[in-house]
């Protein structure tokens, strides 16, 4: 390959990444705007359906806020390059967020949510605070490749907030309960397994691990 195409190359990649990074921050901001600024209208009728969880459900849904929006800022590689102690600082943010946040959904769903939906919901909570403490002591450990792993698994399951409101509104409007559901648990392993397929796709190819051992 020559230097030119590896440099169109090279540009391209950063055009896609920062494509993808700018859909995925305008949808969080159209959902939080859609679907949860409620949370500023005292008034709203959804406070008086909420109101057992009222006090629990404003922090989470501010914590998770905060990390979908700082959270799509860490994929920047051109961030990471430039101000390293940016990268870390909203990182650190990013985790706080969603520890918060997680924990939050953890209480919230036990304590308040209806049986039938405890598990599909807490496995959601839970594989989001397990993948981001995964994210942050692979980090500490300077597991760099690892944490790449763990944070892009911690933040899918965080945009699955979007995903759950998004979907059905825009792509599956009318969908029941069981497909809910359906929907829930296939954002669930999504997440599991985009990220592998993204940072590690190549290997699967064929030719893929001799390419990368140049």
């Amino acid at each position: 390959m020559s230097g030119g195409e590896a440099w169109d190359r090279g540009i391209a990649r950063i055009s896609f990444k920062r494509g993808v990074g700018l859909t995925l921050l305008l949808l969080t901001l159209v959902t939080i705007a859609t679907h949860e600024a409620w949370v500023l209208r005292p008034k709203d009728p959804q406070w008086v359906h909420l109101a057992p969880v009222r006090w629990w459900l404003a922090p989470h849904i501010l914590a998770s806020a905060i990390a979908l929006i700082v959270g799509a800022l860490q994929f920047s590689s051109t961030l990471r390059r430039r101000s390293a102690k940016w990268h870390r600082g909203l990182g650190r943010t990013y985790a706080l967020a969603s520890i918060v946040a997680s924990m939050l959904a953890l209480y919230i769903v036990l304590s308040f949510e209806a049986p039938f939906n405890r598990w599909v919901m807490g496995t959601m909570a839970g594989l989001w605070l397990v993948t981001t403490l995964f994210a942050w002591m692979a980090a500490r450990n300077r597991n760099f490749a690892q944490h790449r792993l763990w944070m892009g698994r911690s933040y899918c399951l965080a945009f699955t907030f979007v995903g759950t409101r998004f979907l059905p509104d825009m792509v599956f409007p009318g969908m029941d309960y069981f497909n809910m559901t359906g929907l829930y648990w296939l954002l669930i392993v999504a997440s599991l397994l985009l990220p592998d397929l993204v940072l590690g796709g190549r290997a699967l190819l064929p030719g893929g691990a001799q390419r990368r051992e140049i």
